[in-house]
């Protein structure tokens, strides 16, 4: 390894180790014998310490026995004297340096009146050494924090930060130890300032150090826009300086921020057929608000004075997947006028209504919470980066998502230039190719459900299909926004499979000729769907179409599939399809 030579040990070298390691292991299982032994019996003496730090010096990371360790130093402490403790932990700092030297394991606990302040010292000591062996022990550090909150003087913050800082030195990655500076950052109380200085000095010793860039977003208050001035522009020389690392785009991105709201109601849709009612949330959730409500109004009475309430202790919300924006219930029980409620927003459905959109628009993409003006200030900065270093993935991954974001409302020119630099970023980082496919389809998907969204009207049945045929799409993305949707046109595209389609639970027809699908799975949450051409794909058994069998399908083309070709291929599609009407364009 490293251009080392592995020197082949002789089996005499080898009957060697195996001769220390087994010295080693009869030692272990001595001691460890002794130590359960002892610690059952409920012997909690300094010679079981001595003994438990015997082993914790050779296997510094056994949780066990530091959890032992604590149980016999507390047994321990309590026979300490209070008056002595008061005095002597004033002096025992001072005392560091000659504890030192006389904190071998056997020494450290023989004393016959031992000293609580002098032993947390020593077993400090006794830490520090182990976490030169493992400093990524989790156990190690627990057992540290426990010995800080016996003592939580000045002195003993001062000295564990200095010895955070000592242990980042080693290793500025180590988020054990910035764990630990943390607890003791707020334990002391320490100046957010003097904080941020160290993480600035770290940061200018290397530009790469992603630690110290993340420990800023647990100090920086984005609220103050003249802060994230500051921060963008020591940023941009970061990022101007070395546009290939990845610590500092990471941190730009958090201090643009994106928005955080409340859940919110954003359309329902009643499904008439089966009986359900639809929420649409701002929101992914992995349970159903507890506040929505759903009232039942009075026929032509859309006053709630006179509704009568429906508690949703009554109602149970359903999903298809976790977390989910999209959530239903059986409406079965349910009048034909009746309003929902969630997050200030109300949607009412009188008899005849299937859709119901609340004011303000629907669109899946997420604001940057910084204002307009440093918007558009940066995006014209990574625009001129971009013209700079045309070839930088992460450059380009940036500016994609700024000149996305920015254009909620996008234009033809805007979105072949969000598909050239996808196509770019295929190409200048193909270990990712399919991520960033990925990332064209969910961004075409958001421009075209905005678009779709933005004139919808309350009755679903008047709405023009959306057609994303010949987009390059490889996964149907934000289906959650399209479960109002009656025709789709996905011909001509890259799926591989159906995932999202669950969410379509309104559509009636489908185009999914000319992709690479293998199955029709995906399609169960379908019930509405009644033609569905899936013509030219990679189909090969009569297992792909089982997913049909919960549809309503009336029409189906399975053309171009090797199922096609297959002796039983009609008698198999008629079984799963017992409504069908027309297979292939030919009546049946």
């Amino acid at each position: 390894m490293h251009g080392r030579l592995k020197v082949k040990t002789t089996a005499e070298k080898e009957a060697e180790k195996n001769k220390i390691r087994e010295k080693k292991k009869q030692v272990y299982l001595k001691c460890m014998n002794k130590i359960k032994g002892m610690y059952n019996s409920g012997d909690r003496s300094v010679e079981l310490l001595n003994i438990i730090t015997k082993v914790l010096e050779n296997i510094p990371e056994f949780s066990t026995l530091w959890n032992w360790r604590r149980v016999v130093l507390l047994d321990i402490f309590s026979s300490c004297s209070d008056e002595k403790q008061e005095k002597e932990s004033e002096t025992v700092v001072k005392e560091s340096e000659t504890l030192e030297k006389e904190s071998e394991s056997d020494k450290t606990c023989e004393r016959e009146a031992p000293n609580k302040a002098a032993m947390i010292l020593s077993e400090k000591l006794f830490v520090a050494r182990c976490l030169e062996v493992n400093p990524k022990a989790y156990s190690l550090w627990s057992h540290r924090r426990w010995l800080v909150e016996q003592n939580t003087s000045e002195c003993v913050i001062k000295e564990e930060l200095n010895l955070c800082n000592l242990f980042l030195k080693y290793d500025a990655r180590n988020f054990h130890c910035w764990d630990y500076r943390r607890f003791i950052v707020k334990l002391g109380g320490i100046k957010i300032e003097s904080e941020l200085e160290m993480s600035t000095s770290l940061i200018e010793r290397n530009f790469s150090n992603y630690s110290a860039w993340h420990y800023r977003t647990t100090l920086l208050d984005t609220q103050d826009m003249g802060v994230v001035r500051e921060e963008l522009e020591w940023a941009q020389n970061a990022y101007f300086t070395d546009p290939s690392d990845q610590s500092v785009w990471l941190y730009y991105q958090w201090l643009l921020g994106r928005e955080t709201q409340e859940d919110k109601l954003l359309a329902v849709y009643r499904d008439t057929t089966n009986s359900t009612i639809n929420l649409l949330l701002n929101n992914l959730t992995y349970t159903a608000p507890t506040n929505i409500q759903i009232q039942e109004n009075s026929d032509n009475n859309t006053d709630n004075s006179t509704d009568k309430s429906t508690d949703k202790g009554n109602v149970t919300w359903n999903c298809h997947s976790f977390p989910a924006k999209l959530w239903w219930c059986d409406a079965t029980h349910l009048s034909d006028n009746v309003t929902v409620s969630l997050g200030g927003a109300t949607v009412t459905l009188c008899s005849g209504d299937t859709l119901g959109v609340v004011p303000g628009g629907i669109s899946p993409r997420i604001n940057y919470t910084a204002p307009q003006d440093i918007v558009q200030e940066q995006l014209g900065n990574i625009r001129e980066l971009y013209e700079l270093e045309p070839d930088n993935k992460w450059v380009i991954l940036t500016y994609l998502d700024m000149v996305n974001t920015c254009n909620p409302h996008k234009s033809k020119e805007q979105i072949t230039e969000i598909r050239n630099l996808t196509v770019k970023l295929c190409h200048v980082d193909t270990m990712r190719t399919g991520y960033y496919r990925d990332l064209w389809t969910k961004l075409l998907c958001e421009t075209a459900v905005t678009a779709w969204w933005a004139n919808m009207s309350r009755d679903i049945t008047s709405r023009d299909p959306l057609n994303l045929s010949k987009k390059y799409i490889t996964k149907l993305g934000h289906s959650e926004y399209m479960f109002a949707l009656r025709e789709l046109d996905l011909s001509h595209n890259n799926l591989t499979s159906l995932t999202g389609f669950s969410s379509l639970v309104a559509v009636e027809k489908v185009n999914l000729s000319h992709n690479k699908l293998h199955s029709l799975q995906g399609l169960e949450e379908c019930k509405n769907l009644t033609e569905l051409d899936a013509s030219h794909n990679l189909i090969h058994n009569a297992c792909g179409i089982l997913s049909c069998t919960k549809c309503r399908l009336r029409a189906l083309c399975l053309l171009g599939n090797p199922l096609a070709t297959s002796s039983v291929y009609p008698g198999c599609v008629v079984q799963s399809c017992p409504m069908l009407c027309l297979l292939d364009n030919r009546e049946l």
